[in-house]
């Protein structure tokens, strides 16, 4: 019994941290990727946003919003560039400190709430108006940009600080 046991404990420290990209863990993607919180910082402190480059990974960290508070809310997206699988780290910055980090997998436009689709129409139609517009519905945020040039909106829809889902309408 005592051999299984350190059998067991030697499995699990010993595992590699894809498996806990999966969430069985739920372990932050920056605890195994320095990269996730540099990037971070670094959009934080220019506030734009910026793409990065690293062996099989491809990085794009964008500012999504500013809280009442001040505090900042910024995605980190780590695409393997072979499989196209895509790790979301979330953070809220206040102060030019990391208070919040969350990791996430994209959910995607048909694994939203049925009842968030008609509000992601109207933030869109109101951005293309506006420039940006935002809405709440159930605790999900939805928050709309509209392309300096063009008619191109971006959609960010949060729960919380967490990216559930990214578009372009």
């Amino acid at each position: 019994m005592k051999k299984l046991l350190i059998l067991f404990l030697a499995v699990l420290f010993l595992m590699p941290t894809s498996v806990y990209a999966f969430g069985i863990f739920n372990i932050p993607y920056n605890k195994s990727d320095s990269n996730f919180n540099k990037l971070a910082m670094r959009v934080y402190n220019s506030n734009s946003p910026y793409n990065y480059s690293s062996g099989a990974y491809t990085y794009n960290a964008i500012p999504i919003t500013t809280t009442m508070s001040g505090c900042k809310i910024i995605a980190v997206i780590r695409t393997m560039q072979i499989s196209g699988n895509k790790n979301i780290e979330n953070y809220k910055i206040c102060n030019g400190n990391i208070s919040e980090v969350r990791n996430t997998n994209p959910a995607g436009w048909n694994n939203l709430p049925n009842g968030i689709k008609p509000v992601i129409n109207n933030v869109v139609s109101e951005a293309k108006q506006y420039g940006k517009a935002t809405a709440n519905y159930y605790g999900y945020r939805v928050i709309g940009k509209k392309q300096a040039y063009g008619n191109t909106v971006y959609i960010y829809v949060l729960n919380g600080i967490k990216l559930e889902a990214m578009m372009r309408f």
